[in-house]
């Protein structure tokens, strides 16, 4: 499985997928790949594939405060979310001579918050 590209999420997006579960499985492809990489680019990869936009932001323009991830994000200021992406650009300027384990954890931690996120939506509508 590759790594979630702008044009896949949209393409998908606009075919009427969820945004959350969009978001989900790019963060998911994330983890599994942080796994299998070992080369500078392939850390560069990673990072590139972080920051790709996602569709719950359009949604949810002006209203972050109610988007399903905002304890997260908080639009890109949550301690989270800043944390996170401290960690993976550190890994895209060094990562092949960093060990492994600190990437991974931080991305599976924030994997484990989104889902917990879209467990508390899923509470709220049932």
């Amino acid at each position: 499985m590759t790594l979630m590209s702008f044009e896949e999420m949209k393409r998908r997006y606009d075919g009427g997928e969820d945004s959350l579960e969009l978001t989900l499985e790019k963060w998911e492809r994330i983890l599994k790949h942080s796994n299998t990489i070992f080369h500078l680019n392939h850390y560069q990869d990673l990072l590139k594939a972080a920051i790709v936009p996602i569709f719950l932001c359009t949604e949810y323009a002006n209203q972050c405060h109610m988007c399903p991830i905002f304890s997260v994000c908080k639009q890109g200021h949550s301690e989270h979310w800043i944390k996170l992406m401290r960690v993976v650009q550190a890994y895209a300027i060094a990562g092949d001579i960093l060990p492994k384990d600190p990437l991974h954890g931080q991305i599976e931690t924030f994997v484990k918050k989104l889902k917990l996120c879209r467990e508390d939506i899923l509470s709220k509508l049932n």
